[in-house]
């Protein structure tokens, strides 16, 4: 977990490319599911054409498809960004506990101040190919244009601007508290991580985090 800019998804990217990684993103099985035209895809369509969030419920339900389609095959999942309400983690809780009785969950926060969220969001562009999206830093390269890893297309997501990222940012901290609390009394291992270094630093960190559960 962490707010917007914290290194979730470039983490993320990091972890898949080790053996016996899976990543969950919300956002792309959302895409996915719509682009498949698949039932909970077109309860997603109807949702975003009315203008309208998805519900935890609709979440939850594609999570636990997910979840379910790769029973048995899981080593490590990791969950990016994702529950973003205290309703989502109680809906997460109950699945992952059905799915593997097993399970060992734990919960790691991103911790960053908000000026840098700000200049990296501000600055970051993304890789426009769907089995990819690994970010790029403008303020690293202001002439960077293609991805490293498969030379598609970078673009600038519509909701990456100052006004639209202050509110993302406000909402995250509302609903932070709510969720970490849940987990906690849940006994969940929570950890924190100071986002505000180097990606391969903030990687290190993490893997001696899980090496430690």
């Amino acid at each position: 977990m962490g707010p917007p800019g914290s290194g979730k998804g470039t983490l993320s990217s990091l972890c898949v490319r080790q053996p016996g990684w899976n990543q969950v993103s919300t956002g792309n099985l959302c895409r996915n599911h719509i682009q498949s035209n698949t039932d909970i895809g077109k309860k997603i369509k109807a949702v975003i054409d009315s203008g309208d969030l998805v519900s935890d419920e609709i979440i939850a339900d594609m999570i636990q498809e997910w979840m379910l389609l790769h029973k048995g095959t899981l080593q490590n999942v990791i969950l990016d960004g994702y529950p973003r309400t205290k309703k989502q983690a109680e809906l997460l809780y109950d699945l992952l506990n059905n799915v593997n009785q097993d399970l060992q969950l734990m919960l790691i926060t991103f911790q960053v101040d908000t000026d840098v969220l700000v200049h990296r969001i501000l600055s970051r562009v993304i890789c426009s190919n769907k089995e990819c999206q690994l970010t790029y830093s403008l303020a690293q390269d202001s002439a960077k244009a293609f991805c490293n890893e498969c030379n598609a297309p970078l673009f600038k997501r519509v909701d990456d601007t100052k006004d639209r990222l202050k509110n993302r940012i406000d909402l995250y901290y509302q609903n932070e508290k709510g969720i970490v609390d849940f987990f906690v009394n849940k006994g969940v291992s929570i950890k924190m991580i100071n986002g505000d270094r180097p990606i391969q630093d903030v990687f290190t960190d993490f893997n001696k985090l899980i090496e430690q559960k």
